[in-house]
């Protein structure tokens, strides 16, 4: 089945990320830039204290006792926690929560509205694309796509609404639910092309933006996460050149993984980090020869298991910090992507029923 331009999946969570970061006001006075004063008043229970972003959340009494005022920060949006007390806000709704939430849903009727003007405007209409079966146009890696883009955006939301003093469970069910409606706007944009409203990829995006919420409400991101990652191998291997391309091709030059961050067991268990914090463990899917009409005899999908560098953790040994707007949006970058050659693992193909080495995802069996 053809799809959009794969550029416009991209787009979804490039565009919202730095449409998001647009808005440096916090509540309070937040600073921009770090050109204003910072307020020293945070909630009592805070996930931005005097730990790595993604950690678990301390008590806010304890570290300020400890450290002292902290600054932290989302993109270009800083703060100064562990001074005076203050309760959450008595609306959710406060303006700085209102414009992020807002310019995450715009960005997605922006891309929605892309789809119409691209292909004209259609009669609405659904489509049944499926989820991973072999026989789909992408071999699942699309929905795999849209489950960690959403993710990935849940994750930024989730950061935004507590550094604008939203309790833990309002920060999960508003950035749950904000980035879920604002897939289903770029479903229904899709409901008016010749591609049709896709119920998969909308259930795709919501399982992304649950997990993502459920990891942050309960402390676990410094523990597990999800990444998209690039093959680079642009050569039409042999077995494909008869093939025509269709939209949907650039999912073949992709992969996407789970991760367990090593860097977490330490804290968790109560130990002191050692070498292995700058390592990670990764569940990784791909699929090879996706998108050709017609379909490819030979395309594949494949899964692995990688043991591969965690560059936030090294970015933080060296010095970058989440405590300025750009330390913070270049450890969310390396958070989001998965740096190619920089892991070992095993990759299994259910074509063939073969296993791999390291260098499989960069290769066409």
């Amino acid at each position: 089945m053809r799809r959009r331009p794969r550029w416009r999946e991209v787009l979804e969570s490039v565009a919202c990320a730095a449409a998001l970061a647009l808005w440096p006001r916090g509540d309070a006075g937040a600073q921009e830039l770090h050109l204003f004063p910072a307020p020293k008043a945070r909630p009592r229970s805070s996930s931005f204290v005097d730990a790595p972003l993604e950690g678990p959340d301390p008590s806010l009494s304890e570290s300020a006792a400890a450290t002292g005022p902290t600054q932290r920060c989302v993109l270009i949006q800083c703060v100064t926690i562990g001074g005076e007390e203050e309760l959450a806000p008595p609306s959710i709704f406060t303006t700085p929560v209102a414009l992020w939430t807002g310019t995450a849903l715009l960005s997605g009727a922006v891309i929605a509205a892309l789809g119409p003007i691209d292909d004209g405007i259609h009669d609405f209409s659904f489509t049944d694309e499926r989820f991973f079966q072999y026989t789909t146009y992408a071999g699942g890696a699309d929905k795999a796509s849209h489950f960690v883009v959403s993710a990935t955006v849940t994750d930024l939301l989730y950061d935004a609404y507590r550094l604008n003093r939203l309790t833990p469970d309002q920060a999960f069910w508003l950035s749950f639910a904000t980035a879920t409606v604002a897939g289903a706007f770029v479903e229904v944009g899709d409901g008016l092309t010749p591609y049709g409203f896709s119920a998969q990829d909308l259930t795709a995006d919501a399982l992304g933006a649950l997990s993502e919420a459920l990891i942050r409400r309960n402390g676990l991101g410094d523990l597990f996460g999800f990444r998209l990652g690039r093959w680079l191998n642009t050569t039409i291997p042999p077995a494909i050149v008869g093939g025509r391309p269709l939209f949907g091709i650039d999912y073949s030059q992709e992969m996407y993984t789970s991760d367990v961050k090593l860097s977490g067991l330490a804290p968790h268990l109560h130990a002191t980090p050692g070498v292995e914090r700058f390592f990670l463990v990764s569940f990784v899917f791909l699929t090879k020869g996706f998108g050709y009409e017609p379909p490819l005899a030979s395309r594949y999908q494949e899964v692995g298991l990688e043991l591969g560098l965690n560059f936030p953790a090294i970015l933080r040994a060296v010095g970058v910090s989440d405590a300025t707007w750009w330390g913070d949006t270049l450890l969310r970058a390396f958070t989001f992507l998965r740096i190619p050659f920089t892991q070992v693992g095993g990759y299994y193909n259910f074509k063939d029923r073969k296993w791999y080495g390291p260098g499989a995802p960069y290769h066409y069996y």
